[in-house]
């Protein structure tokens, strides 16, 4: 049974999705969403904010399959606490007294079956683009609460095991807003954009987001760097992960600058979390004869994509408008271009794989070390002594 204000917001979100999205049934017809739609609503109520988030994820994550992650539906009702993810194992990251102690089970139900539940309303495209959603997914109320296993709870319980071996609970409950106990969401999210620093030989500089509300802040670190004497500079280490993506245009800002630097040097580093118009700052530093140095990232290149955000009811969604391959310099932003124009070529999913694939492991985090970064720092000067 679903409550009739969430039928008419599933019903108005059909309805643009349709309209706008360049390929909407890509993945399946209307009449599979419709036995989809039938099936899910014999197995639950959609009758509160936690069971209807649940509900539309698993409706997207079916009509998404593995070339849509920009078609979503945003609510997020965040806890004092956020993780990273190796394997199977879940660590946190934050609060700093509990860093690197280990999340074993949330109402004493494991943790591979919450992650198995999880698989079901979450919608990625390749390894990593899971892990992060996976990762986002462990603070948000929202998500949690509508999951089969802890729809029922009022508390979420969470079982931890420190690093010395004990163990503690953490409780948050469906009913508080823990707006104010949070961490810091952008800096979890963007890191130190717009920022760089010399190490030896290398200027490395933070390119983590391209949020158009770091504008400014781009254009500033740019002209900064432009005053600065890099005549003993050989090497730069453009650090692009955590670049989830934003407004592709603002790439041209440093895109430009390298251009004026070509004598130099120039390495990338890629991670899990790169997203979006991250890959487009990603296929500008690779036509620009950047080494990419790290791990996979978050989307395939060729993907569905640019957002169009609307709101039924104040509840907000983004449904994809364009198909992209920014590797083969072709996208199609209307249903007849897409049809007309694409081929099994520019349809196939193309994944990118880095020019030296290094992965961090669970033992390099727990260190605080960067072995990204410092494997990048020791190929620049390698290159130097040749």
């Amino acid at each position: 049974m679903i409550e009739i204000r969430y039928e008419k917001i599933y019903n108005q979100f059909i309805e643009n999705y349709k309209e706008i999205h360049v390929n909407p049934w890509h993945e399946i017809s209307e009449e599979e969403l419709r036995k989809i739609y039938d099936t899910l609503l014999s197995s639950m109520d959609v009758n509160n904010e936690y069971s209807f988030k649940y509900f539309m994820d698993y409706i997207i994550k079916r009509l998404n399959g593995t070339t849509d992650a920009h078609t979503k539906y945003e609510a997020i009702s965040a806890i004092p606490m956020n993780f990273r993810m190796f394997g199977d194992e879940i660590l946190i990251n934050y609060p700093e007294d509990l860093k690197n102690s280990k999340l074993i089970t949330i109402n004493e139900i494991s943790m591979d079956r919450i992650i198995h539940e999880l698989e079901d309303v979450i919608s990625y495209g390749t390894p990593g683009k899971r892990r992060y959603e996976i990762e986002k997914s462990l603070f948000n109320k929202l998500v949690l609460f509508g999951l089969p296993s802890l729809r029922n709870a009022d508390t979420l319980i969470f079982t931890i095991q420190k690093i010395d071996g004990s163990i503690i609970k953490k409780e948050f409950a469906r009913s508080k807003n823990y707006f104010e106990e949070l961490f810091d969401y952008d800096k979890y999210r963007y890191g130190n954009n717009a920022t760089y620093r010399f190490i030896d030989n290398c200027l490395v500089y933070n390119h983590s987001s391209v949020q158009s509300k770091f504008k400014e802040k781009i254009e500033q670190a740019i002209e900064l760097l432009k005053k600065e004497d890099l005549s003993n500079i050989d090497t730069i280490i453009v650090d692009l992960r955590g670049n989830t993506g934003g407004n592709a245009a603002l790439n041209r800002i440093l895109m430009d600058f390298l251009n004026e630097n070509k004598d130099k040097k120039l390495l990338c580093l890629t991670d899990y979390r790169v997203f979006s118009g991250g890959r487009y700052a990603l296929r500008d530093l690779i036509n620009l004869g950047a080494i990419t140095i790290g791990e996979e990232i978050s989307t395939p290149i060729n993907c569905y994509g640019n957002s169009h955000w609307f709101t039924i009811a104040q509840h907000n969604f983004s449904v994809s408008e364009c198909y992209f391959h920014p590797f083969a310099g072709w996208s199609a932003s209307s249903k007849e271009e897409f049809q007309s124009e694409v081929t099994k070529e520019l349809y196939a999913p193309y994944i990118f794989t880095p020019d030296i694939l290094i992965n961090e492991t669970k033992e390099d985090y727990m260190k605080n070390s960067d072995v990204i970064l410092n494997y990048a720092l020791e190929y620049s000067r390698k290159l130097a002594r040749k």
